[in-house]
């Protein structure tokens, strides 16, 4: 009897096993993997995120709810790396690698620089753990952007960080 019920134990580990590994992988078809990258003489900058598409949904307000965390991307937290110090949003932050996440708001985002790295998934980072926060204003943006993207467009001090999707993009000042 005990027999029969490790094999039953073990079959539905098995299955469940294969479900989780399976949800995995095909997750980032439908947000894939990507990365961005800005090099000057000064520094070299880099963001691994996942893009989500919109799909016909409204995605400010309903889909991510304003004034609430938001992993700036899908699966993963977006990691966002620099190999020199700069000043992001005119705040100073130290060369390394960072968790990039966001709170939306109608006029205007909190985007955040976290330390805390590893937590995959739709999970709030420890707070405590922000390296620095900063508030840029929300601008329109022709609709519709249908695939959440990151660029790094070379500007006279350094770049920005420009957030797009839907019709909203915001952007960040980086000086190197």
């Amino acid at each position: 009897m005990l027999k029969k019920i490790l094999w039953v134990v073990g079959g539905i580990v098995i299955l469940f096993g294969s479900y989780v590994v399976y949800e995995i992988l095909t997750t980032k078809k439908y947000s894939p993997a990507d990365k961005v990258a800005f090099q000057n003489e000064s520094v070299e900058i880099e963001v691994d995120y996942c893009r989500p598409y919109k799909k016909g949904r409204n995605v400010f307000g309903d889909l991510l709810p304003y004034d609430t965390y938001w992993r700036t991307g899908a699966n993963e937290p977006t990691i966002i790396s620099f190999s020199d110090d700069v000043k992001f949003g005119g705040l100073k932050v130290k060369a390394g690698s960072y968790r990039l996440y966001t709170i939306p708001g109608k006029m205007t985002w909190t985007v955040a620089l976290n330390s805390e790295l590893e937590t995959w998934g739709y999970w709030e980072p420890d707070y405590s753990m922000d390296v620095l926060r900063v508030e840029v204003p929300s601008q329109s943006y022709p609709c519709c952007q249908e695939q959440f993207v990151i660029q790094f467009p070379e500007t006279e001090y350094g770049t920005d960080l420009v957030l797009i999707w839907d019709d909203v993009k915001v952007t960040v000042p980086i000086s190197t």
